[in-house]
């Protein structure tokens, strides 16, 4: 999903925009919000499925989520480095195996929802009980395998026995109302990291037990207002209880409300930012990039500019998975062939514009770990005689005989259909293979793919921490069963091999960042060899940001925090 440091961004800004006609006032367009009228607009495209933060698997849900609450530690958005949240502070056991984290005294959940008109501290006993939550076996859990499978003690047999007898998390114990210490099985900066995710907020017991995953009481900065929100419609106003301050001891946040709109389409976001009534899109369309450019050529020098065109490298990477697990994708040289009739760099230019990394032609993990030596892979590059061999050695000489494969797209980005007709033009001309695509809502195509339906789906990833671990547990097996039921959540597609899970465990359970990288670029390559996927490209998305938000920071791992961002709004 998203977070991570240590990172090799070289983030730049590739121009300022000194502005479109329209927005010469962009705050005109912005009704007053909860007696305020410092807001904040944000324009996405992708519906959330919900917000809770143990259902997250999108920027957009990790975005509206990250708002409302917080978990023991934050992530400071300038240069990505680990800050305290609502631990105070923490310490690191000699042997690195036990944290104990010591909480802020004083910080109460949002007065709202289910507990309105009530005062709650959060104490060590709503952190267990959060933690007890993310293990245990239930629908409204995909996060377990992120957060504690393998990492804390005890963990895997409380959510074994969380459906029968219950019985105690045993790496969690409580020291006292503020303080308490978590047993960990492996890496504790890794913990620290996924702890610094909204997907390991902290959960106010008494507004669960009341709601369940339909409960949006937080600790955090801003606090959801369920009477106007909708599914396209997220209103968020000032927590005015919210714990925090500024260096100067000034209370935040600064700003009165957040509001999140979901369009339909990047080009529906794009024009309006132009009317100013967004202050930041998270993609411009690739289409539309150079036009957007040169229109305000003579902009860019404009002082102060009015907005900022914001490009640089992320922490994600763009692939289809296939599915592995019925006919005729099963068929491994099938899948090679596949891979190797793609020509990425044609879709980079043609189709995104140059709107991208790089092409992925080593792996899923993206160029960003100086530490990962992914140039080491041997990946997918076009190679049309390969693949026209592959394909005869699966069986399907020139294509004969070969069925119409089905690709599943999200609709949204106007670019994931236009990869689409890109690659089905390119197999088609390559190999003779034929496949169609269709355009769907993100929850249909999302619950189509989990059921294995379809043979291929359009897919990201953004790191959930920093370690090549955060997307090849995409493909880790262990937790796939054949209840076709059970969501062996990130591993959407059930792909299993035996071989990739022994070494994705050992780097997992290294004892330190080297040694990981080793068993991780094992496992990379039978993931690579084994062609579950086709890895397309490695993100650089362009972002417009109105200048009237001071003090905000875009950043790679699409983590947005508002807290100390200040509106100055020319008259």
């Amino acid at each position: 999903m998203f977070f991570m440091k240590n990172l090799v961004c070289g983030a730049t800004i590739v121009a300022l925009i000194g502005g479109f006609s329209a927005c010469k006032n962009s705050s005109s367009n912005i009704a007053d919000y909860k007696g305020g009228n410092k807001i904040i607009r944000i324009a996405e495209v992708m519906t959330p499925l919900s917000i809770f933060p143990h259902k997250i698997t999108t920027t957009i849900e990790a975005l509206i989520a990250s708002q409302i609450h917080e978990g023991l530690v934050k992530i400071n958005p300038k240069d990505l480095s680990l800050t305290p949240g609502l631990a105070q502070k923490w310490e690191i056991s000699p042997n690195g195996k036990t944290i104990t984290f010591y909480l802020r005294k004083g910080v109460t959940f949002q007065n709202t929802g289910a507990i309105a008109g009530k005062s709650i501290e959060l104490t060590s006993k709503d952190v267990k009980f959060t933690f007890e939550l993310l293990c245990t076996d239930r629908l409204g859990n995909v996060q377990f395998h992120t957060v504690c499978k393998d990492r804390i003690v005890g963990a895997n047999e409380y959510y074994k026995a969380s459906k029968g007898k219950k019985i105690e998390l045993t790496g969690f114990k409580i020291i006292d109302d503020y303080t308490f210490s978590i047993d960990l099985l492996n890496s504790p900066s890794i913990f620290l990291e996924i702890m610094a995710n909204p997907v390991a907020a902290i959960i106010c017991k008494e507004a669960y037990e009341a709601k369940n995953e339909d409960s949006n009481v937080g600790v955090g900065p801003f606090i959801l207002d369920e009477k106007t929100s909708t599914k396209t419609h997220y209103a968020m106003y000032k927590n005015v209880n919210y714990y925090a301050k500024d260096k100067n001891g000034n209370a935040l946040p600064f700003i009165d409300s957040v509001i999140v709109d979901i369009l339909g389409s990047t080009e529906e976001a794009l024009q309006k930012f132009q009317a100013g009534k967004y202050d930041f899109i998270s993609s411009v369309p690739s289409s539309q990039l150079k036009e957007v450019v040169e229109q305000n050529i003579a902009e860019f020098k404009g002082n102060p500019p009015r907005f900022i065109l914001d490009q640089r490298p992320e922490m994600i990477s763009s692939f289809y998975l296939f599915n592995t697990n019925k006919a005729p994708l099963n068929n491994l040289k099938l899948r090679q062939a596949i891979n190797y009739a793609i020509d990425k760099d044609k879709i980079i230019e043609r189709v995104l514009f140059g709107q991208a990394y790089g092409p992925a032609i080593y792996g899923v993990v993206p160029p960003t770990f100086n530490f990962y030596k992914i140039n080491t892979l041997k990946g997918y590059s076009l190679d049309v005689a390969k693949a026209k061999q592959l394909l005869k050695e699966a069986g399907y000489p020139d294509g004969k005989n070969l069925p119409e494969i089905q690709l599943l797209v999200n609709s949204g980005n106007s670019r994931n259909n236009t990869v689409a007709a890109e690659i089905q033009k390119q197999l088609k001309n390559n190999i003779n293979v034929n496949i169609t695509f269709e355009s769907l809502p993100n929850a249909e195509k999302f619950d189509l793919q989990i059921k294995g339906k379809g043979d291929m789906y359009r897919y990201g990833w953004v790191a959930d921490y920093p370690s090549p671990e955060s997307f090849l547990s995409i493909f880790y097996g262990e937790p796939v069963t054949n209840d076709t039921t059970h969501l062996a959540y990130p591993n959407t597609t059930k792909y299993k091999n035996v071989e990739f899970d022994k070494y994705y465990k050992m780097g997992r359970d290294a004892v330190n960042r080297d040694s990981a990288s080793v068993y991780f670029l094992k496992a990379e390559q039978i993931l690579i060899n084994d062609a579950p996927l086709i890895p397309l490209w490695y993100e650089s998305n362009c972002r417009l940001i109105t200048t009237r938000m001071k003090n905000f920071y875009s950043n790679a791992l699409r983590y947005f925090d508002f807290t100390q961002v200040t509106i100055e709004d020319k008259k």
